[in-house]
């Protein structure tokens, strides 16, 4: 049941979660946190002096505090009783939110704010342990789509995978995945643990 949601809106995540709760009986078993923005402007900024206050905080409050209200609103739907099978949190991480790989710098804001959503995931995991939640960060490279257009020149993989071949992917990835596997950063294809 498509439900409309701006991630950037606490009543609209507020109104989201209480249809959610009439659709779903009051569990949810998957919550996928996909919803990213680059910058405003499409492009990312290649250098400190570019940065501006509003475009810095539009990506945040897209790509971080969006995805931080949601899953606090849908927390209750979430929970599980011991002994119950957990529920899982799926965010799309980008490979540019790796502190421990960063060798290219640029893309300031949206940069900063996928390392901050890892930060969040692994938070997410450590409370979603005590709570039957389990929380994945997934890395699918890049994508065959708009917002991927503008940086298909500089594509560092061999392939682009479509939007299809990468869904399926991560379901059966996020379907295989169990308690031992809560906390992780994967790159999707060659499915090892990026650093963070």
């Amino acid at each position: 049941v498509p439900l409309a949601l701006d991630v950037c809106d606490a009543a609209s995540v507020a109104a989201a979660a209480a249809a959610a709760r009439e659709i779903s009986g009051g569990q949810i078993g998957v919550l996928v946190h996909s919803a990213a923005m680059m910058h405003p402007s499409g492009r990312g900024e290649n250098t400190v002096a570019r940065l501006g206050q509003d475009a810095f905080l539009q990506v945040l409050s897209t790509n971080v505090v969006g995805p931080a209200l949601l899953t606090g609103a849908l927390y209750p739907m979430l929970r599980r009783a011991k002994g119950e099978d957990p529920s899982k949190v799926v965010a799309i991480g980008a490979g540019v939110g790796s502190v421990g790989t960063n060798k290219a710098g640029g893309w300031y804001s949206y940069r900063v704010s996928k390392t901050a959503l890892n930060a969040l995931m692994m938070n997410l995991a450590i409370e979603g342990r005590r709570n039957g939640v389990l929380a994945y960060t997934l890395y699918p490279q890049m994508v065959d789509t708009a917002f991927a257009k503008p940086y298909l020149k500089g594509n560092p993989y061999p392939e682009l995978r479509t939007p299809e071949e990468t869904a399926e992917r991560m379901l059966e990835l996020v379907g295989s995945y169990g308690p031992g596997d809560t906390g992780r950063f994967v790159n999707i294809w060659s499915r090892e643990d990026i650093p963070w």
